[in-house]
């Protein structure tokens, strides 16, 4: 699991246990930071999905680079090469 969905996860949790003891002793400014470090654990909760994601997402392209690397550099020179006929020409 990605580390920062697990501290995430651990900071939104005490964030809401602020804010809980914050409204129980009626301590506004208590409330405030663990309403704040509530929404700072919920950011890097989405932070870590997202880059769980992408890991995901690339993986089986790293396995094909890794046990094909010529093939990898073929098609990624013929990328570069397309993407450079289609927007590496200046307007005329």
């Amino acid at each position: 699991m990605n580390e920062n969905i697990v501290e995430g996860t651990i900071r939104e949790f005490g964030g809401k246990a602020k804010q809980t003891l914050g409204a129980a002793v009626e301590d506004e400014s208590l409330r405030a930071e663990g309403t704040a470090d509530a929404a700072a654990g919920r950011g890097q909760k989405s932070l870590g999905h997202f880059q769980a994601a992408i890991e995901e997402t690339l993986e089986p392209a790293l396995d094909f680079a890794r046990r094909q690397p010529l093939a990898a550099i073929g098609i990624a020179a013929a990328a570069g090469a397309a993407l450079f006929a289609a927007f590496g020409r200046k307007p005329e």
